[in-house]
């Protein structure tokens, strides 16, 4: 019996050894240093990249992209980055300075994700319309180029970035499906959206119609002549929600409201993170959920 509890604690004592030396080990050092303009692409980055990639994202939280000044901080992180991950289309004015300081570092690489859309003859590309990370099916064409990338620069990584990346292409499909299901039920059919037209990906990925106050381009202002067709149309088609997006003031939502007595609901267009939501661990998929609780109920789905 003593000879067993020796050996017992013999092997206890091995193992927190083990423990030990385990939880002190260094972790490796990433791989590759990614830089990327807005919260979907942090996200898709660090998914694929793991432990291997070092991503950084230059839009600070609650930072609204189109007033967003670079600093001379933002430049110096590029000049030693890998790869530099950007929308394009407008999205960001200021993508061709970011690419500048790209080139005068060491060699580096830029994807910029409408014009890899359009080389992959993606069929769902809108003019003129850079949100195109709410369609889950273009995330997806991120995601292959992401493993491409990064298993190029990476080519000892490049297991890793296949595995990360099908197990992402299949997070993206349930959620893809998750929205078809889920919103196909629904008494309405319209997403009557007080603001630019943000959401339009979204909508005709689910067979919605987005009818939105003003085009793709935030800064635009409707007039009172907008103001009243969109009233009007809320009153003939009997809708009853209203929507905004998060990130931008709900006013002219609310007078749509006041005017035709529709509920006011708020969407996430999922470009970035506020403190608050960054403090409780959100993510872009998790924007994205909390968006299709939103229609359901906005928009009577059984």
């Amino acid at each position: 019996m003593a000879v067993t509890r020796a050996g017992r604690l013999i092997s206890i004592f091995l193992a927190l050894v083990l423990l030990a030396f385990s939880s002190v080990r260094a972790p490796a050092q990433p791989r590759l240093k990614v830089v990327t303009t807005i919260l979907p692409l942090t996200d898709l980055a660090r998914a694929v990249g793991g432990q291997r990639a070092e991503v950084r994202q230059l839009i600070p939280p609650s930072a609204e992209i189109h007033h967003f000044q670079l600093r001379p901080s933002d430049l110096k992180l590029l000049a030693g980055a890998d790869l530099l991950l950007a929308v394009g289309g407008g999205l960001e004015p200021w993508l061709d300075r970011l690419e500048a300081a790209l080139t005068r570092g060491k060699k580096a690489r830029s994807l910029k994700f409408l014009d890899y859309l359009r080389s992959e003859g993606f069929p769902a590309v809108r003019q003129d319309d850079p949100h195109v990370w709410l369609d889950f099916e273009a995330d997806r064409y991120l995601v292959s180029a992401l493993v491409k990338e990064m298993s190029e620069l990476d080519p000892e990584g490049a297991a890793l970035y296949a595995e990360r990346g099908q197990l992402l292409q299949s997070e993206l499909k349930a959620l893809d499906e998750r929205y078809r299901r889920e919103l196909s039920p629904c008494r309405h059919q319209e997403i009557i959206l007080a603001g630019h037209q943000a959401f339009a990906y979204l909508a005709a990925r689910y067979g919605l119609t987005l009818i939105s106050l003003t085009g793709p381009q935030p800064e635009a202002q409707p007039g009172t002549r907008r103001l009243q067709e969109i009233i009007n149309l809320i009153k003939e088609k009997r809708v009853e929600a209203v929507f905004y997006e998060s990130s931008h003031p709900p006013a002219y939502a609310r007078t749509l409201a006041r005017e035709t007595g529709a509920e006011l609901y708020s969407l996430s267009a999922g470009v970035n993170l506020t403190a608050a939501q960054v403090r409780a661990g959100k993510s872009f998929l998790d924007l994205m959920n909390d968006n299709l609780l939103v229609l359901k109920k906005a928009l009577n789905c059984e």
